[in-house]
């Protein structure tokens, strides 16, 4: 079994939390079109390299870990979450780890 990244695991259950709010209504059309590209942007991660922008988040975040912000990086990176599909749209999964990298980059 294999683990996956943080990332992707919280890209799959923002899928999860648009799903919900179109079972709720089925009218959302924005948060059907928003969970498929979460999903695919977890895909992309899961089947793609894009060795340059892990490493880059993987050492900035490890800075944030231990100037105590990476707190304030997780809730900035769970509002971007939010926002994919509906005012935010990375092509791919490098494109979501460059989103991530600028709100960690603004923390430092």
């Amino acid at each position: 079994m294999t683990m996956e990244a943080p990332e992707i695991e919280e890209l799959r259950q923002a899928a999860a939390w648009r799903l919900r709010k179109v079972d709720a209504d089925p009218g959302d059309a924005s948060s059907a079109a928003a969970a498929v590209l979460l999903e695919h942007l977890a895909d992309d991660l899961q089947d793609h390299d894009h060795a340059a922008e892990w490493t880059e988040l993987r050492s900035i975040g490890n800075w944030l870990a231990e100037s105590d912000a990476i707190s304030d990086y997780a809730d900035l990176a769970m509002d971007y979450r939010s926002r994919i599909g509906v005012t935010e749209h990375p092509r791919d999964g490098a494109d979501y780890l460059r989103g991530l990298l600028a709100l960690a980059r603004a923390l430092v």
